[in-house]
């Protein structure tokens, strides 16, 4: 067995066959690239011009920098091991001390004792400084929500400037500890840096002498009074077990209730999905006519009723065509008639009656059932809720028992050791100390050559990733590999985006000279790419059918603009070309364009025939293409759906093709996602074309047309990829080829317009 090939997705990348793993070759992102180089060009430019723009009006800033080495504390000397060896955790304890002096050296009370030390608030370089903009446009905004604030605080506001602007820094596998501060003004970051480092050892210092006295008198209060409260709290646990009788907790009543719970609410949840069901079903029953109802529909009585009436109402019809009125027969067949009618309203409404009346039963059975589930949900909820108090209660009491009992056990053994490290404060020594001040600051930023390559990388892969993105949320037919997949029917043509014909001559063309349209553009420029498309796409329609050529073709597609009415028309022009008979049918009974296109006249057409009030011959029209003839919509009917059905229209066909002697007849009709026409119509055609715009028509719309097409059992022979660009040159190539030596046909004009020739057309493109 050959293997399976790749398929391909909507943006362009390729699927394996199971579905999961997907890659994107060169080939394809390039072309998606140079699809999308404006969205990438845009990218790279604005952030390179913003990023720029932000380096150039930026303030310049300095840096400060100061170096301190900090020692770990000196041992704890209170047992004869702690002097004569080496703790184990030593090592440990000297990771956690140095993660953690960078956090004190960030703190706010180290902080705050360097504003002090500054008396930062009244500094000229602190004190004269504007705010940000965008912190201006913070306030502003935030008194607007808030009302007016009270005076700044100047203290916070210092404090806060510090914190901003200090970072900490450890140099690996040294003590040292290097500190910086960013600011505008020189002078300024070199004091703040060397009060920070001053502050740090003033508040190490301090701590460490206070630590042990603060430590001693409080483990002295500490130690009697969690005594104290384990006492109480063993009581406490007591009396609550008594009185909530927790023993009934073992036995699993809380899981009980809990699973009682689950069981309502789900009960509840399937019972309000049954109520929204049910009074959807009594809104959509009282809003539906009655014989619109599906209970009457279905009703065999009905169907029986209504067939009776209608052999009635057929009888007498012929007999007020042949008889006069009053003659008593027809008298007879017209009370007949009335009384069939009259049974019939009254067996519709006794129908709707009885469902509408059971809808509503069913709607007040349910929300009676939920009103029940609401009150006992709320009754085992609380029940719940009490249990589960109960246990998290008694849970609580007993924890904080025993953290109590290992709390005092703890203190118990510090009140010892801080007995003996009271009398060895004096020999405390200092373990912090300057190794470089801080001096004045140079200047640090902004750097244009760095952030302008930032800017290109960070541009250029936002503009790529924004081309991808784009293409990936792309969810519209592209590729001829897109409509396989997703209709599973083959293409059968290509058609090129339309772009008006240019004259490549020094002489401008007579000002009377209309206008080429795409409509028909295969008749007057027989020999650009755009009509050998079409005849390309001919030649596939014509093989398409394995016994004969397909007689009847509907011309379909899935949303309106998609370019039918164009491909209609073309179609039937390349094939009139070919010397065949062709009718073409404006089968759009509710936006013809057919009558404009071919300067048809609109007092009789499709409607007209279909409705009784014109022969085949009073609809049928010459057009100034040999060979083709069409039929215009005529008058739009106020019910196309039922014209559309009638056996006139296939009658119509058949005669067409058998007696008129048209070898094609071509049926433009309406959108499928729309209407219902073109189903009707494609069942009963020998074959159906579908026409997908490129980069228009959605995927999931090609799916349900081709799902109803499916359901009416059409023939399907294919797609016609429709406005394809010249950026899909691998998939439409023959847009730009000509024969050497040969120029543009001359252009006539359309009927009742002074026809003028044009020298060397050029093509530019295709449909539109």
């Amino acid at each position: 067995m050959p293997p399976t090939p790749d398929r391909t997705n909507a943006a362009g990348f390729h699927e394996s066959p199971d579905g999961h793993s997907w890659t994107v070759p060169l080939q394809e992102a390039w072309r998606l690239l140079v699809k999308r180089r404006w969205v990438v060009a845009t990218c790279l430019a604005a952030t390179v011009v913003l990023v720029m723009m932000y380096s150039l009006l930026s303030t310049p800033v300095y840096r400060a920098v100061a170096v301190i080495q900090i020692k770990p504390q000196g041992q704890n000397v209170l047992t004869s091991e702690d002097v004569t060896a080496v703790d184990p955790s030593y090592t440990a304890s000297y990771q956690d001390f140095y993660q953690t002096q960078p956090m004190i050296l960030r703190s706010r009370a180290v902080v705050e004792l360097a504003v002090d030390r500054l008396d930062l608030p009244n500094r000229p370089e602190f004190a004269n400084r504007k705010p940000r903009p965008i912190d201006r446009l913070l306030g502003t905004v935030r008194s607007w929500l808030r009302g007016p604030a009270g005076p700044p605080d100047a203290r916070a506001a210092a404090v806060k400037f510090v914190s901003d602007r200090l970072r900490v820094d450890p140099i690996r596998f040294t003590q040292l500890v290097e500190l910086s501060v960013l600011d505008s003004s020189p002078e300024l970051a070199r004091d703040v840096v060397n009060a920070v480092a001053e502050a740090y050892i003033q508040f190490d210092f301090s701590s460490w002498h206070d630590t042990t006295n603060l430590a001693k008198e409080f483990l002295t209060k500490e130690v009697a009074h969690v005594q104290s409260e384990i006492s109480r709290l063993e009581r406490e646990l007591q009396e609550y077990s008594e009185q909530q009788q927790m023993i009934a907790l073992s036995g699993g009543s809380a899981d009980i209730s809990e699973q009682a719970l689950g069981d309502l609410n789900a009960e509840y949840v399937r019972t309000l999905g049954r109520l929204a069901v049910a009074e959807a079903n009594v809104r959509a029953l009282r809003e539906t006519p009655d014989d619109s109802l599906p209970e009457v529909v279905d009703s065999p009585l009905i169907h029986g009723l209504r067939q009776e009436y209608a052999r009635i109402e057929s009888r007498h019809g012929q007999l007020a065509e042949r008889f006069k009125p009053g003659w008593p027969p027809l008298v007879q067949a017209g009370e007949e008639l009335r009384r069939a009618g009259e049974r019939l309203e009254i067996e519709i409404a006794t129908i709707a009656r009885q469902t509408r009346e059971a809808a509503r039963t069913e709607y007040e059975r349910t929300r009676a059932e939920l009103g029940n589930l609401e009150r006992r949900l709320a009754e085992q909820k609380g029940e719940v809720q009490r249990v589960k108090q109960a246990a998290i209660e008694l849970a609580g009491v007993q924890a904080e028992i025993e953290t109590k009992r290992k709390v005092l056990h703890d203190l118990a053994a510090r009140q010892s050791e801080t007995d003996t490290s009271v009398r060895l404060t004096d020999t405390d020594k200092q373990n912090i100390r300057f190794i470089d001040r801080a001096e004045l600051a140079k200047k640090f930023g902004p750097r244009l050559t760095r952030n302008l390559a930032l800017s290109l990388i960070f541009g250029l892969f936002l503009g790529v990733a924004m081309a991808f993105g784009l293409e990936y949320l792309d969810n519209s037919i592209k590729t001829e590999a897109d409509i396989q997949r997703v209709a599973g029917v083959s293409v059968l043509g290509y058609v090129p985006l339309f772009h008006p014909l240019r004259v490549v001559s020094g002489k401008d063309p007579a000002p009377d000279t209309p206008p080429l349209t795409p409509e028909m553009a295969t008749h007057y420029d027989a020999r650009s790419g755009f009509s050998e498309a079409f005849k390309n796409l001919r030649t596939s329609l014509l093989l398409a059918c394995p016994d004969q050529p397909p007689k009847h073709v509907v011309v379909s597609s899935c949303e309106p603009s998609d370019g039918k009415s164009t491909v209609s028309v073309n179609l039937a022009i390349v094939l009139a070309q070919l010397g065949r008979k062709v009718l073409l049918v404006d089968a759009d009974l509710r936006r013809p364009r057919l009558h404009r296109m071919l300067g048809l006249a609109m007092d009789a057409g499709l409607s007209s025939l279909l409705s009784g009030n014109a022969t085949p011959d009073e609809v049928i029209q010459e057009t100034e293409v040999p060979n083709l003839h069409a039929v215009a919509c005529g008058p739009i009917p106020p019910n196309p759906t039922e014209l559309v059905g009638s056996p006139l229209l296939v009658s119509f066909l058949n005669e067409a093709t058998a007696e008129a002697g048209f070898d094609h007849v071509i049926l433009d009709t309406a959108p499928l996602t729309v209407f219902s026409d073109p189903v009707t119509l494609a069942s009963r055609a020998d074959a159906t074309v579908l026409v997908v715009r490129s980069g228009k028509t959605a995927l999931n719309t090609l799916a349900h047309s081709m799902t109803r097409l499916g359901r009416a059992q059409a023939n399907v022979v294919g797609a016609v990829l429709n406005a394809v660009t010249e950026q899909d040159q691998h998939y439409y190539y023959g847009h730009a080829y000509y024969y050497a030596g040969e120029r543009g046909p001359a252009r006539r004009g359309r009927r009742g317009a002074a026809g003028a020739s044009r020298s060397r057309l050029k093509r530019r493109g295709g449909l539109g």
